[in-house]
């Protein structure tokens, strides 16, 4: 992936932006680090956090009109954070810090007009960075219109603290009870606080520009200018911190104005979600007052993915980790795993305010790391090579219809190959209603391959569809499966798509057999941009009276089942993970109709329903398929639909195999297939490739394709009963 659509994509993501009161502050500070440590009673992490932006805290945290507060999202569900209140509380329960380490002196001195807050937080901020800073001000206190507030909101000691600080830090003044504009040389430069009232004969300094607060006169910089016709302690105080900005750059040479951008805009693309926050009004005491604070920050795709959750990192954070994983020249890639294990759902664009999506990031950098040579083989070989089979001559091919071929079903490779006999079923039925004109195309749409970043391998398969259709007229086909419907959309636009549960709708149902209890009905993923699948379903179960229930998280905001993507070959746990809490959505029994989240779903033990089985009930409570049983299933459709294929039988097909539950369930999760099992057996036995221990069980060992197979078994006549099977990728080269 290009570095320009890297950041592009990257700066979508707002989890980075400020929080609502922090863009809206003029200083920019953390209101949310401030409230945490509030909360948690650290009044003096607290003070230190307002110290950091906020110059003169003692001061600006006593009489601030907290933009901030307004600003405060809170206010919709029981009131505004009082933020200007737990600024007072923290600077009641704290001292002041000792004064800052300040820069190297330089050799220049500038002065600072007016006593106001601007002029004082100006001259604070200088002379940190190292220059003499001479402040002038009448009277024997800086100060300004502050000298006039009540003592019971700044105590005059306050500012006689403060003038003491600054003189700490190297400010000086001559004195003076009138203050004049200084004449200044090349060189030099000088500030204008105009909040304070001495100024007044001031006021007519020309134009002051609102980025750099530099006036027409060159070196001569104003602030402290009323905000909307009033005095905001805020905005002076921001603009005595800017000024002092722009009068480094000044003497720096550099751009007054380059850069600034986040300093000087109060706006942030931050979205936080109030769907579930309980309404609670202020608190008197300051720490629970603080803990009414939402923490706010974006991260609503975290909080409901769990691969996100998994990783605990939000969208900008991977889309930098990718690109540095690809800057790597040499080494070890440390974000494939992370790459892979993306389900690519969707469900984080769909719930992004600008539409990041994981999915499109993990499949770009999928197919960069194929391109490269760096996907690890292992990562997805298992569901290309299933693929393989389901598009094989002994799985897949086609029938025309008998008269006409006016559509095609393709009911995909996870129908046929965990309902068999409900698919052969719906064939029948379908062939009535079309009197004859619907053919029947058996195979995979090559979503395996999308998902793995093998666009090769993804090409051929969509290449032999478009044959198929042409020599049948390019007939619309008929989708069971979203999934193929999402790759044939994207991938295949020509093609005229229409979705099984429509042309339900449309051509009649099958009698229904509705169960009495209500369901839970689960969308699948790809279905989230398919509005006209999830309706039609929905109108279906309504024509049955088939009670069901919707999730918390359906239709668009679906959760998936954890096959998409192929996560749950990559990362089988963080996949359970994700179908535990899909299932705990509701107590009551689930009802999909995608085969693949039927089987995904039902592995964990939950009676799962398909849509199909409301028609054509199953003979016995459905249990997961798995891996050998769907291939096996595949290849009995087409001899049952298509006839058998012209290819021999293997010479180990007949080979009898004996499979416990247990030892059933660790061939899942290891990924070997009984086929893998009988060719070994048969080409062990065939080579003398045997071990035999005393107590009669035996070791066969094969290499098939890439991996190399171990099988542990008894005989018993002339059955093989599996104790163990195990495999690996592992080479070993003699040198000699």
């Amino acid at each position: 992936m290009e570095q320009n659509l890297l950041r592009d994509l990257e700066h979508r993501c707002i989890q980075e932006e400020l929080p609502y009161c922090q863009a809206a502050c003029p200083l920019k500070v953390d209101v949310r680090s401030f409230c945490a440590a509030m909360a948690q009673e650290r009044f003096g992490e607290a003070r230190k956090i307002l110290a950091k932006t906020m110059s003169l805290p003692d001061i600006l945290g006593r009489i601030c009109d907290h933009p901030c507060q307004n600003a405060c999202i809170r206010t919709e569900t029981g009131g505004a954070v009082e933020l200007g209140r737990l600024e007072q509380a923290c600077l009641e329960r704290t001292s002041p810090a000792a004064p800052p380490l300040c820069l190297p002196p330089r050799d220049k001195t500038i002065t600072v007009l007016g006593g106001g807050l601007s002029s004082l937080v100006c001259a604070c901020e200088l002379a940190k960075k190292g220059y003499r800073v001479l402040l002038e001000f009448t009277g024997k206190l800086p100060g300004g219109r502050l000298l006039a507030l009540p003592e019971e909101i700044l105590p005059q000691n306050i500012l006689a603290e403060t003038w003491a600080f600054l003189q700490k830090l190297g400010v000086t003044r001559t004195g003076g009870e009138s203050l004049s504009l200084p004449a200044l040389r090349e060189g030099e430069a000088a500030y204008l606080g105009m909040d304070d009232p001495a100024m007044a004969h001031l006021a007519t300094v020309g134009t002051v520009d609102s980025t750099t607060y530099e006036t027409a006169t060159g070196g001569l910089f104003a602030g402290g200018f009323l905000r909307n016709g009033s005095p905001s302690p805020a905005w002076e105080a921001a603009d005595g911190k800017r000024a002092a900005n722009s009068l480094d750059r000044f003497f720096q040479g550099a751009s007054l104005s380059s850069g600034r951008e986040k300093e000087l805009s109060d706006a942030t693309r931050l979205h936080t979600p109030l769907r579930d926050v309980e309404s609670i009004s202020p608190r008197r005491d300051p720490a629970e007052e603080a803990r009414r604070c939402l923490q706010c920050e974006c991260r609503h795709c975290v909080g409901e993915c769990v691969f996100l959750e998994t990783y605990k990192r939000y969208p900008r954070a991977y889309a930098r980790e990718i690109y540095n994983n690809f800057a790597v020249v040499q080494g070890y890639h440390q974000a494939n795993r992370m790459i892979n294990s993306c389900a690519l759902c969707g469900l984080c664009e769909t719930l992004c305010p600008n539409d990041f999506s994981m999915a499109d990031l993990c499949r770009a950098a999928r197919e960069e790391l194929v391109e490269r040579g760096l996907m690890p083989p292992s990562a997805h070989e298992f569901a290309l090579l299933d693929m393989e089979q389901a598009n094989g001559p002994r799985a897949a091919g086609f029938r025309p219809g008998r008269t006409a071929t006016k559509a095609l079903f393709f009911p995909g490779c996870q129908l046929a190959g965990t309902m068999p006999e409900q698919t052969e079923a719906l064939v029948s039925f379908l062939d009535e209603r079309f009197s004859g004109t619907l053919g029947v195309l058996l195979g995979c749409c090559g979503a395996p391959a999308w998902w793995a970043g093998r666009r090769d391998m993804l090409q051929k398969v969509l290449d032999t569809l478009r044959e198929t259709l042409a020599s049948l007229g390019n007939p619309p086909l008929i989708l069971a499966c979203s999934s193929c419907s999402d790759v044939f959309r994207r991938l295949l636009p020509e093609t005229s798509l229409l979705s099984l549960w429509e042309v339900l709708r449309e051509k009649g149902l099958p009698p229904g057999h509705p169960l009495p209890d209500p369901l839970a009905l689960h969308d699948p993923c790809t279905t989230r941009s398919l509005p006209a699948w999830r309706t039609a379903v929905r109108d279906i179960l309504r024509a049955l009276g088939q009670p069901f229930e919707e999730l918390s998280m359906t239709g668009e905001t679906t959760r998936c089942c954890g096959y998409g993507g192929l996560q749950s070959l990559v990362d089988p746990d963080l996949a359970e993970k994700g179908v535990r809490r899909r299932l705990g959505e509701s107590d009551k029994d689930f009802l999909a109709y995608c085969a693949m989240c039927r089987e995904s779903l039902s592995d964990s033990g939950k009676p799962v329903a398909h849509l199909l089985d409301l028609f054509f009930p199953p003979a016995a409570p459905y249990e997961a398929v798995g891996f050998s049983a769907r291939q096996a299933n595949r290849e009995q459709l087409r001899r049952r639909l298509l006839g058998t294929c012209d290819l021999p039988p293997d010479p180990w097909e007949d080979l009898d195999l004996i499979v416990s539950p247990d030892i059933r369930r660790r061939l899942e999760e290891r990924h070997i297939l009984d086929s893998d099992l009988r060719r070994t057996l048969w080409e062990a036995s065939t080579s003398a490739r045997l071990l035999v221990s005393p107590d009669g069980r035996t070791l066969a060992t094969s290499r098939i394709g890439n991996v190399t197979f171990w099988v542990e078994y008894r005989n018993e006549g002339a059955s093989f009963r599996i104790v163990n099977a195990w495999g690996h990728r592992m080479t070993v080269e003699v040198l000699s």
